[in-house]
Formats: C-alpha cells, structure tokens, sequence
C-alpha cells in the first residue's frame, strides 16, 4: 500500500512524543496531530496509545511500524541495485559464516550456485560465531550460517536442520578400542562420567554448542577435569586423530575429515544430543532471488544429515 509521508510517522515514533517529532520535522504540532489521526483513520485501527506519556505503539502500530521500515529499508535496497546495475557492477552475495562451517559448506553449495548465478559475486565474511550475529544485525551480510543467537532483538532466522552432536574418539584410546560406533552408525555413548579424568577439547566457552555440553554435563553430574580450549574445530578433529583426546562437533563437519578411519563416534543421550542451526538475517531485511537461492541450496545440502528416526 502506498503511506504519503512515512517519514512523519517514523519520526514521531522515534521520539515517542508528537510535539518533538514536530519540532524535527520542522512542522506545526496541529498539523502532525491531523496527519497522525487521518492515517488512523484510512488504516482503521489505532497506531499509538495516547495513554502513555511518552507514546507507546498498540500492537497495530508495531506491525505498521515494522512494515513501514521494510519498506524504508527496500526502497533503499532498490536504488543502490539499480545503481550498481546502471554501472555495470556485479551484483554482491555477503555470507557470513565460521571458517570450520564454510569449509565444509562451500565446497559442495558454491559450485552448484555459481551455475545458476555466474553473475553474483559471492563474498565470505568468515568470522568467529560469537561474532556472526552482529554482522547480520549491522546488515554487513545479507544473512549468516550459524548455531541461533541468544539475542534476536534485530534479527530473525530460519530453521535449516537440528543438527547431532558426537562425541569422536581415537579407536586408539582404551575407552572406545573395541567399541564398533562409527560415522556411518553412531551408537550411543555409554556413561559420560567415564571421561571426567579425560582431556576434552572444547570450543570457548561463550559459543553456543559449548553452553550446550555444559548443560549437558550438569544434568549427567560430569564435571571434567581437564579442558583443552579451541576455537577451530579442525584442530580439534586432528588432535582426536592423534589420540590427544576427545571432542564434541557437529556431525555435518565431522564427514569431510580425511581421519574418519581413525574415529570411533558416538551419539550423546536419548534423544541425541542435537544443536539447532540456521541462517540468521536481519529482521525486516530483503533477500535477494540470489540469497534466496544459495539458501535453498543449503538447506538441501543438509537434509542429508537429517537422521529424523534418531529423534525417535
């Protein structure tokens, strides 16, 4: 629908007072009064509780607000494509991502999305998870592949895939020597407690999968005693490998490793440990047919790890 003026009601939103908004907007405070009750009237639902002091938005105006910096964010989206297409610029993708996830990723989405858009030019914003939110809430990406952040004030996500957890092993270690669990048929681990005097290699504590085994330790009354601290998974995978402990990832990960011969890996309680991933936007934000594409391909690339009948 087409709103005359948006700005007036952004404004007045923004400082939650009419007559400061007027004195920003360099008109009369009447005026603003009038234009304010006729767009409620052509709208037919009241958009801020007068009650209050200062303003506050009834749940109609959140959503008309919510709408109208959609639209405010798109028409500005608009021009700088059209812009970049009077130039004869490429067209840009930003992709957030942790450089463990976009190494198991990219090689297997980027080929199929670069056939279908040779156009685009795809830039990687690899970054620790912690950090991912905040490239997507500051619109430095067009969205972000990770674990669902804590604070979703400025963003929203969509769901890809609850993905498992496994706890890997050397099948050199004592603990898991004669067990058969591998990759391809995980079996439960028997007793957590039985790697407290174990070194565990985690990632820092403040990442989400870490807070996740946390907790998980706290229900089973495991308190390990030895934490070895990593921000890459890869390391993790290759100390493993060695015999240099054991470490929890996620299993899409874990497949591209040249050491699966090596693992013994296991699922973690009944139903298996899972940690929810997903790309993550900013709320109100625009996709582009492009992004929309390469998400797609995503999350058809990790419907292959969906094993719904573990959850069972």
């Amino acid at each position: 629908m087409f709103v005359k003026n948006p700005e007036y009601f952004l404004t007045i939103v923004k400082e939650r007072s009419i007559s400061r908004a007027a004195e920003h907007l360099y008109l009369s405070q009447p005026y603003l009064s009038q234009y304010l009750a006729k767009l409620e009237s052509n709208l037919g639902v009241v958009l801020l509780d007068r009650s209050h002091t200062p303003l506050r938005l009834t749940p109609a105006g959140e959503l008309f607000y919510a709408y109208l910096e959609r639209q405010d964010y798109l028409d500005r989206q608009l021009v700088s494509d059209l812009r970049d297409l009077q130039n004869k610029k490429r067209p840009m993708l930003h992709i957030g991502v942790s450089p463990w996830r976009g190494s198991t990723l990219l090689p297997d989405v980027l080929p199929r999305f670069t056939k279908e858009y040779p156009d685009v030019q795809v830039v990687l914003h690899e970054a620790p998870v912690p950090d991912l939110a905040d490239l997507a809430a500051g619109s430095i990406t067009d969205f972000c592949i990770m674990h669902i952040p804590g604070d979703l004030q400025d963003l929203t996500y969509e769901l890809v895939m609850r993905e498992h957890v496994f706890l890997i092993g050397s099948r050199l270690h004592p603990l898991v020597r004669d067990s058969q669990s591998s990759y391809e048929d995980p079996q439960p681990f028997p007793d957590l407690r039985l790697l407290e005097h174990e070194r565990i290699i985690m990632l820092p504590p403040d990442w989400r999968l870490s807070k996740l085994l946390r907790n998980t330790f706290s229900v089973h009354n495991v308190e390990p005693q030895n934490i070895l601290i990593t921000t890459n998974n890869t390391t993790a995978i290759n100390l493993v490998a060695e015999n240099m402990g054991f470490a929890f990832l996620q299993e899409s990960g874990i497949s591209r490793t040249p050491y699966l011969d090596r693992l013994a890996c296991f699922t973690i309680g009944d139903p298996p440990l899972t940690c929810p991933m997903a790309v993550v936007y900013k709320k109100n934000g625009f996709l582009s047919p492009a992004a929309r594409t390469f998400i797609d391909l995503t999350k058809e690339y990790y419907s292959r790890f969906d094993r719904k009948d573990w959850d069972v």
